[in-house]
């Protein structure tokens, strides 16, 4: 007994000296301010919306970060302050908007909201309509379209894990594969393009970037990234990368380094799976994933300009297959080409800009 009794008072002492440690160091003991909202926020750009928050305790400074960037301090804060963000100076997407208050004795306080920043364009309703079909091998579990000078190539994914993913080299006209490179089933493969004499090829949650020589499918390089890998396309300058949320980045095609990120916006909120992209014109096609949609999004703001309805497409092209997916623009003839995962037709398509 005595044994247990004189365990009760070390256990008692040692808790004594150390709660009182990790009280101290926490954010929610006494908060000295508070925003005077409980909500996260949604505002169309353009738009200035008043952050008020109060301060109710001795503070030294509190400071409001945007995304982790100060946008301004306060010394020696007292009830209540009212600072107004102008969103014009900011991009559509998500922010987390902090308040980071420091006491007298150096402690720090913080406490956030989300902040969404809307687009301030209603999106157009287009729709695709069919102008001719092409075969389309069912076996391919479309994961990357583009053409090169022409020449079609595809990119494939391998859902039953028994190594079907490839990039190929495809006769537009028959389906059929001109030559191929295939990669073990420990690789996923994703969206496909080609800038210069290079095919890059993304994987899906293998965080790798393969890159082939054009000519040869030989590999000769790879990057490697953070999260998963869903479309890419290019601008002339950048490869252009979707992840499967609204997000897109832009990249640098010898280092891969992110030099932007947008994200696609509507006027009610994100659009996300954005899957296989094409960028045409300014404009970035994105399919939707699991609908019959495409994003046209702007890839200069991520604002969401239109949204097209490919659903004349499934109905005639999907078969047993799967979701739209696969959106390739030549530019030799200025046309618009698309398909879906495992469809036997692959379709040659005009965007109808009129209300569909």
């Amino acid at each position: 007994m005595k044994k247990a009794f004189i365990i009760l008072i070390i256990v008692g002492l040692l808790a004594a000296l150390v709660l009182p440690l990790l009280n101290k160091g926490n954010n929610d003991s006494e908060v000295a301010f508070s925003f005077s909202f409980n909500d996260n926020v949604a505002i169309e750009i353009g738009k200035v919306i008043p952050l008020t928050f109060e301060v109710t305790g001795d503070l030294k400074s509190i400071s409001l970060e945007i995304n982790g960037e100060n946008v301004r301090t306060w010394k020696n804060p007292a009830g209540k302050i009212d600072y107004k963000l102008n969103t014009n100076d900011y991009h559509v997407g998500s922010f987390t908007i902090e308040l980071i208050g420091i006491s007298p004795d150096g402690m720090t306080q913080n406490e956030q909201r989300l902040l969404r920043i809307l687009s301030d364009v209603k999106p157009e309703k287009w729709s695709a309509k069919i102008n001719g079909e092409f075969p389309h091998l069912e076996t391919n579990f479309t994961q990357g379209l583009e053409f090169d000078n022409g020449t079609l190539y595809e990119g494939t994914g391998d859902p039953n894990q028994n190594g079907q993913t490839l990039i190929a080299e495809v006769n537009l006209n028959t389906g059929a594969i001109k030559r191929k490179m295939g990669l073990d089933a420990s690789h996923f493969g994703e969206g496909i393009s080609i800038f210069g004499d290079e095919l890059f090829q993304l994987t899906w949650k293998n965080q790798k970037c393969l890159v082939y020589n054009k000519k040869t499918f030989e590999v000769v390089r790879e990057f490697s990234y953070s999260g998963e890998g869903w479309g890419l396309c290019h601008d002339d300058k950048n490869l252009i990368m979707s992840d499967g949320s609204e997000r897109v980045y832009f990249r640098d095609p010898k280092t891969f380094e992110i030099t932007k990120t947008i994200e696609a916006y509507t006027d009610q909120g994100p659009v996300a799976y954005l899957n296989e992209l094409e960028f045409i014109d300014g404009l970035i096609y994105a399919n939707i994933w699991t609908t019959n949609n495409i994003a046209v999004i702007s890839a200069e703001t991520g604002k969401v300009v239109a949204i097209i309805d490919a659903t004349e497409l499934v109905k005639e092209g999907k078969g047993n297959g799967e979701v739209l997916n696969g959106i390739a623009y030549n530019k030799l003839n200025k046309k618009l080409y698309m398909t879906g995962k495992y469809w036997p037709k692959l379709f040659e398509v005009t965007i109808n800009k009129k209300a569909a």
